[in-house]
């Protein structure tokens, strides 16, 4: 009597293998698919990233923004509007150019003071600015954002910046050229804070740059602010309390548009403006008293 032989018949080996084959093709899919959306959410997060960034710089100059008054003018100011025909003396007054008595000179004037300043200056006197000139597609201003990267070297805890958009080259795979955010910084700060300096690109595929200013004097956001002659009663001198800021990067890949946008207010923590109500007296201290917006 034949024994019978235990194993696999050939019908049995071509469908264990059909259904192992058809598992692989499915785990190689599954891998493939996988992979291919890291590579996608990875490129999301430096796009995200690089925005953050670029805008995180931005924010900390708008923070720091430098406003710098000149104390000492404001109080020769304040000293002009005194009556010019009298001047205080212990208790009393006494005319302007009078004597004392016993033939002493009387004192001089506030015009004579100031001209004999004037002349024992080896310089003549140049008063400094700091002006902050803001459109609603680019800024300028001066700021205290200037870290010391080398010890002992010798630079200014400011520096003048400005941010615009324009044109330039990708460095991404394919080249060609978009819009892109640019950040100006110059360690020279003159009148005019809108020239100078080196310029690098912190953005690329920037299609939407905007700014919109918020100060004492304005009912609502305002596209621009001045604070040299071109600006207006409410900003001349003065620099905004908030800045509004809106940028969108539109990036383009193989055909597909991958969108971004980032909005955020930005507070300047010490604009350092004349306190509004101050009489000419200065009973009052001009130094604002205000708190800036919370973050």
């Amino acid at each position: 009597m034949m024994k019978k032989s235990s194993g696999f018949t050939m019908i049995e080996l071509m469908i264990t293998i059909t259904i192992l084959g058809t598992l692989t093709l499915l785990t190689a899919q599954s891998i493939q698919q996988a992979v291919k959306a890291k590579v996608k959410l990875q490129d999301q997060i430096d796009d995200v990233s690089r925005m953050r960034d670029a805008l995180r710089l931005l924010e900390r100059d708008i923070n720091l923004a430098y406003h710098y008054r000149d104390l000492e003018k404001e109080i020769e100011q304040l000293v002009k509007k005194k009556p010019a025909n009298q001047t205080q003396s212990g208790g009393g007054t006494i005319p302007a150019g009078g004597s004392f008595p016993g033939g002493d000179p009387g004192p001089l004037t506030n015009e004579a003071q100031t001209q004999q300043q004037e002349e024992r200056r080896e310089v003549p006197r140049r008063d400094p600015e700091t002006h902050w000139v803001g459109t609603e597609d680019s800024l300028n201003f001066v700021t205290m954002n200037n870290a010391r990267t080398v010890r002992n070297s010798r630079q200014a805890d400011f520096i003048e910046v400005g941010y615009s958009l324009r044109d330039c080259k990708s460095l991404t795979e394919g080249g060609g050229s978009s819009k892109c955010l640019w950040r100006r910084s110059s360690p020279y700060v003159d009148l005019d804070v809108t020239k100078g300096g080196d310029e690098v690109a912190l953005l690329e595929h920037v299609t939407e740059f905007k700014l919109r200013y918020m100060g004492k004097g304005k009912q609502d956001w305002a596209s621009s602010w001045r604070t040299d002659a071109q600006g207006d009663a409410a900003s001349k001198g003065k620099f905004p309390q908030a800045v509004e800021i809106s940028v969108t990067v539109d990036k383009k890949i193989a055909g597909k548009s991958k969108k971004y946008s980032m909005q955020l207010i930005v507070p300047i923590h010490f604009p350092n403006n004349p306190e509004e109500g101050a009489n000419a007296q200065g009973n009052q201290s001009s130094w604002p008293r205000t708190q800036p917006p919370a973050q």
